[in-house]
């Protein structure tokens, strides 16, 4: 049975409606835990135009003694505050969600086309090491912790765009060397989360691309 998408939402691998996200949201015990729940709500939210899923949102924050979101009164004034929210509050949730539920093979082409516009715009992928900004970007943005570093080379394989060099292709033992590049402190945190990502400038780029790759799909 095909989902509708306004009233169930994608998180962490499950199907999700609206009131489950919010009780989970209320009971984890803690905002910082509580917001990953309220951003895809938003994130939901922004996309269907669900305006009062900020009421609730409003909510769960005021549970945990946050700061609200502002609401205008002025109806006019709404639409442009809410318009503005999405767009620079959500995006990159919002492409997460809609990549969740693109079928396996519209993700890998989606990637595809963003690893060829990469390598034809921008001169930032110029070692096999450099596959490190792709698992990373995939990883945190997209797919969570489903994607193995063990398993890393045969998804790389299956998102190689046709005109990628041969020197840049990824070989069996590439990612085996990505612990190389990052400094202790920093694993087991999120690309963007890193005190000194050494490839800041191509995971911020490449992410830049596919956002925008899939935004334009939806």
């Amino acid at each position: 049975m095909t989902k509708n998408f306004s009233e169930y939402i994608f998180l962490d691998g499950m199907w999700l409606q609206e009131k489950q996200l919010l009780k989970l949201a209320m009971n984890v015990g803690c905002f910082a835990l509580a917001e990953h729940y309220l951003c895809a709500l938003l994130a939901n939210a922004v996309i269907y135009g669900k305006r009062d899923v900020i009421l609730k949102v409003n909510e769960v924050r005021e549970f945990y003694h946050v700061p609200l979101i502002p609401l205008p009164e002025d109806e006019e004034e709404e639409d442009e505050a809410w318009h503005h929210t999405g767009l620079s509050c959500t995006a990159d949730d919002q492409a997460r969600f809609v990549f969740q539920k693109m079928t396996k093979e519209e993700r890998r082409n989606v990637l595809k086309r963003s690893m060829s516009y990469l390598l034809e715009n921008y001169h930032l992928f110029v070692y096999t090491r450099h596959w490190l900004s792709i698992f990373m970007v995939v990883r945190d943005r997209l797919v969570g912790e489903s994607l193995k570093q063990t398993g890393f080379f045969y998804f790389a394989k299956e998102i190689t765009p046709a005109n990628w060099p041969e020197r840049l292709r990824i070989g069996e033992n590439t990612s085996k060397n990505f612990g190389r590049e990052i400094d202790e402190d920093d694993r087991g945190e999120a690309y963007y989360d890193m005190k000194q990502n050494p490839q800041k400038e191509l995971c911020d780029t490449f992410w830049e691309i596919v956002k925008s790759m899939i935004l334009t799909e939806k």
